[in-house]
């Protein structure tokens, strides 16, 4: 008896934690953020590495950039483009040589008004981006050589 009444009591707390986990799934960077692809094109002026990944999530930008030998997390403020920490990541794919730079790519992106970009990462040789508009996800797959976006 005592432990069915603690598997109902763990599985409503668990349901009740649901809506929680999905409304920070869905989280977006502020109305007065910066673009992103301004973030990223400030990261890439470092010169510390290719951008792999860009993911909006706790409030702040998780950027993966990629050395010869080693990856880093930066973590950026979205109003300011300030780093706030960094830290050592797994290592992770790397777009090729001759790709053009992920800012441009973003940037081309952002001006077509699509939707508010929360996460960009190479994958399988391509940029996958996440973007949401009105409640609504959407993924877009994009060339790092040419910058063509295929939906």
């Amino acid at each position: 008896m005592k432990s069915r009444f603690v598997a109902r009591i763990s599985l409503v707390f668990a349901a009740s934690l649901f809506p929680l986990s999905l409304s920070l799934a869905n989280e977006l960077p502020p109305t007065d953020s910066k673009p992103l692809s301004l973030i990223l094109k400030s990261v890439e002026e470092q010169k510390i590495g290719s951008i792999t990944e860009a993911e909006f999530d706790d409030g702040l930008w998780e950027i993966k950039v990629c050395g010869a030998t080693a990856c880093e997390k930066l973590y950026l403020d979205p109003k300011t483009g300030n780093e706030k920490r960094r830290g050592k990541t797994d290592f992770d794919e790397a777009p090729p040589a001759n790709a053009i730079p992920v800012s441009t790519t973003i940037q081309s992106i952002e001006a077509h008004g699509m939707g508010t970009i929360t996460e960009v990462e190479l994958e399988h040789g391509a940029w996958k981006v996440e973007l949401r508009k009105d409640k609504q996800k959407m993924k877009l797959i994009a060339d790092p050589i040419s910058g063509e976006i295929k939906h």
